[in-house]
């Protein structure tokens, strides 16, 4: 998909829910849902700042709470230092943390049969693992100790 057809994309999908789509909130959805990392805020400050050094911190913060509001992303609250972000215009997934080198990974995950209560709106789920990473993990068994 060329970089003019994906903003042309963002667009509609910010205008198809009610948002108005300024640069910066197109930058700000195309970061996160191009990002695997799953970014805080302050890093998703810090991206979109380079290339608009006008930016202010309270406008990321702002269209980052907006575009979770309104169902385009997910805040993942997996880790203790900071909340997460990550695209909610992808197929569900659970998230997995590794306890030794804290990196959040997308895990597969059929969320079709979890359900809210009867008489409960639920608009968003969110799964995770916490755990040792593969790559964490042949470490401890290379090293017999969990490294950092």
């Amino acid at each position: 998909m060329t970089n003019y057809s994906r903003k042309t994309e963002l667009i509609k999908i910010l205008s198809d829910n009610g948002i108005r789509p300024s640069m910066q909130r197109i930058e700000i959805l195309e970061f996160i849902s191009s990002c695997k990392s799953h970014p805080s805020a302050d890093e998703i400050y810090s991206f979109v700042h380079q290339n608009n050094p006008t930016l202010s911190r309270t406008t990321v913060f702002s269209s980052v709470k907006l575009l979770a509001e309104k169902g385009l992303i997910n805040d993942i609250n997996i880790s203790p230092d900071s909340t997460r972000y990550d695209s909610a215009l992808y197929t569900p997934h659970a998230h997995f943390i590794c306890r030794n080198c804290k990196k959040i990974f997308d895990i597969p995950f059929d969320t079709s049969a979890l359900t809210a209560p009867a008489d409960y709106f639920c608009d968003n789920v969110n799964i995770y693992f916490k755990g040792i990473c593969p790559e964490c993990g042949k470490k401890r068994n290379t090293n017999n100790i969990i490294t950092k």
